[in-house]
């Protein structure tokens, strides 16, 4: 490699270098971090698929799904943005770090006075005392206000220099060290941790993840036309039984508060039996934490379907109504026929492209079950029936007298349980606690600075004396004034400032 390549590459390397460490490269990650924020609180994360499609319609959600945005904290890009904002602060923090580390532990002790007369702060008196004597009294006045001290002894007098509240100068610094920790601990969560939302029904065991996967609870008989993207990478032995839900309700009627009792097992032992959760009140196990979130009716299964038995020439109901449970078969009074309900949707729709049926909402607003008609166990009939159209909630029984009639239904109640695992929680609270002690240094604690010249004169002891501070100046002008006071109880006035 020539001379002149090496010169090319670095530099292209300070040039990269210099747009890292950029406060527009800065302006611009946050930025956009603000917009997919907004955008990230406007579209509700970690919903169900069919959430998606009730609220965006299917194209749309198909895009949501794809571009990460109905999870969009642990999606690749927003990790890749997080990981360019760390990459920035360490930049900024290299290139502005060692100098102010230099000039703050750089203590200029024998300065003369010229110096101390071009401070904004300074103050020049003559008193009428020993210059030892002085010099005692300033070295007194200064330790009681608790400022370190360093001395240098010149031919012409003596010099000091105070200083105290060094550790504020690097507030900002332990600012950038506490966001580094607070972003990582945000990576770390977005990689190896996981964020989902779940509908689970009493007496139901659900795998539930431990490892870094997505949690997919697909429960849905008929599936939503939409790609899918979350996949299952590895299988765990914990598991999750809903014991019992319910709904506490105040005098008025209105909902007071929604509990979950949940049992845990873990390698088929039971870990945690029959612990209540209710909102604001989760329960962890395994670094994997369990919220009470919402509930609602099932939109992919029923407690119970009611039917009738009809003749379909006098359309005359032939038996009393029946009930039939959900996925058991069960025996038509005075017949040889069996019935069976196999599938139900909320809101019933058809792909005719996919020739798939699936419910277009968690919303009961067109409920219809699918039903299995069997004689001398041989299916006879199978085909939907619908609740709310008398046309539709009926079907005839081949080579028979009957129509089987949807007369109506009892749902069941789930519980939605938003199930967390994030790792990096830890690092972010030890991030944000760090972050108020870099505000607590950089906005309460003031880097001070004095120094005084003593020399002898032929009316006294000449003292100059002078500071800087890195903010607050008014206070610090009123504490260097109180010491002039307090050494010159004799002195002439001489010149000030």
């Amino acid at each position: 490699m020539t001379v002149s390549d090496r010169g090319i590459i670095k530099s292209i390397g300070n040039k990269i270098w210099g747009l890292f460490g950029s406060l527009k490269f800065t302006l611009f990650i946050l930025f956009f971090l603000a917009i997919v924020s907004v955008i990230g609180t406007v579209i509700q994360q970690n919903q169900p698929s069919e959430f998606y499609v009730r609220e965006y319609g299917s194209k749309w959600a198909s895009f949501i799904v794809h571009v990460g945005l109905e999870d969009m904290y642990h999606a690749w890009w927003f990790s890749t943005f997080l990981l360019l904002l760390v990459l920035n602060i360490i930049i900024c923090t290299i290139d502005r770090f060692p100098p102010k580390w230099k000039a703050t532990l750089e203590s200029k002790v024998g300065v003369d006075n010229r110096f101390i007369k071009n401070l904004l702060n300074n103050h020049t008196v003559v008193v009428q005392e020993d210059l030892a004597v002085l010099r005692e009294k300033v070295l007194t006045i200064l330790r009681k206000k608790r400022y370190k001290i360093k001395e240098a002894n010149g031919s012409e007098g003596v010099s000091i220099y105070a200083w105290k509240g060094m550790v504020g100068r690097f507030g900002s610094d332990v600012v950038h060290i506490s966001l580094l920790l607070i972003i990582s601990g945000a990576i770390i969560g977005s990689i190896i941790g996981f964020k989902d939302f779940g509908a689970f029904y009493e007496g139901e065991v659900t795998t539930i993840p431990v490892k870094n996967f997505k949690l997919t609870i697909d429960r849905s008989w008929y599936g939503i036309p939409l790609p899918k993207v979350e996949k299952q990478k590895e299988a765990t032995d914990i598991q999750l039984r809903l014991d019992k839900f319910w709904i506490d309700y105040y005098e008025s009627g209105q909902i007071k508060q929604y509990n979950s009792i949940l049992t845990l097992s873990d390698n088929g032992k039971e870990v945690i039996k029959g612990r209540q959760i209710w909102v604001n009140e989760p329960l962890s196990y395994k670094g994997i934490t369990f919220y009470q979130s919402s509930y609602g009716l099932a939109y992919d299964r029923i407690q119970q379907a009611e039917f009738l038995l009809r003749d379909n020439k006098t359309q005359k109901i032939i038996t009393p109504p029946f009930e039939v449970d959900w996925n058991t078969m069960r025996d038509i009074q005075g017949t040889d026929y069996k019935v069976k309900v196999v599938g139900f949707v909320s809101d019933f729709a058809f792909d005719p492209a996919t020739k798939t049926v699936f419910t277009k909402s968690a919303e009961h607003n067109n409920p219809a079950v699918y039903v299995e008609i069997y004689k001398a166990d041989k299916l006879v009939l199978n085909r939907w029936l619908f609740y709310k159209y008398a046309d539709f909630n009926f079907a005839a029984i081949p080579d028979s007298q009957y129509d089987i009639v949807f007369n109506s239904y009892k749902s069941i109640v789930y519980t939605g349980l938003s199930i967390n695992k994030d790792p990096g929680t830890g690092v972010v609270w030890v991030g944000s606690a760090l972050m108020v002690v870099g505000f607590f240094m950089a906005f309460f604690i003031f880097h001070k600075r004095i120094w005084v010249n003593l020399k002898n004169s032929g009316n006294g002891t000449e003292v100059h004396i002078g500071g800087m501070i890195n903010k607050n100046k008014f206070i610090f002008e009123r504490e260097l004034v109180e010491v002039v006071e307090s050494i010159k109880p004799s002195a002439s006035r001489g010149v000030n400032k």
